[in-house]
């Protein structure tokens, strides 16, 4: 099987919004006893306090996405040392948990060779490690959710990383992958994979 003896960690963007896609995936997470990464966005924090809170009491990670999604390869230090700071006060505030972990938006300026500088210097500055993914399921494209054809896009990407024994899974707090979302853990356990704890 493709997945023995390697393990997944599954990682959600952009939320704590719509929280009614929240609360299914954290349903379906807890039905399977599974904690994950979160990593929220400062704007939807503020706007939706209590989801952020439920991601906590319900013993998942929750992280740093930014305050409002830009590209911070493009921004000034400025607004990345905003984007990031404001996001980082608002989760602490609002859980009583710092993020340890920024992701930026798109993954731009995250990757291993192509970072960029100004993100490097203000996630130091506020004890953060810049962080990416493995496994990009594309949940957010039409179709949206982690159908068939998102399936097969998945275990290629496995494959083509077969050298790995463990890898972050990128998905998005959306309706449509709160619905897929209980094949989708099936699916991994199928292939073999043990999901971890982040």
């Amino acid at each position: 099987m493709v997945g023995d003896g390697k393990s997944v960690i599954l990682s959600f963007d952009d939320g704590p919004a719509p929280v009614g896609a929240l609360e299914s995936i954290l349903q379906t997470l807890r039905a399977n006893e599974i904690k994950a990464e979160f990593y929220v966005l400062g704007n939807e924090v503020k706007q939706y306090p209590e989801a952020a809170r439920m991601i906590v009491r319900e013993g998942h990670d929750i992280q740093n996405h930014s305050w409002s999604h830009p590209d911070l390869a493009r921004a000034t230090e400025r607004d990345v040392r905003s984007e990031l700071g404001d996001t980082q006060n608002i989760v602490a505030d609002v859980t009583g948990v710092t993020p340890t972990k920024i992701r930026p938006p798109y993954g731009a300026g995250g990757f291993r060779g192509n970072l960029d500088p100004e993100l490097v210097e203000v996630a130091d500055d506020l004890s953060l490690t810049i962080v990416t993914w493995d496994i990009d399921t594309e949940d957010w494209k039409a179709p949206k959710g982690l159908g068939t054809e998102k399936i097969r896009n998945i275990e290629a990407q496995f494959t083509q990383q077969w050298r790995k024994v463990s890898y972050n899974i990128l998905m998005h707090v959306q309706p449509a992958t709160a619905r897929d979302l209980p094949a989708f853990i099936s699916q991994l356990e199928e292939w073999g994979y043990t999901i971890a704890e982040p």
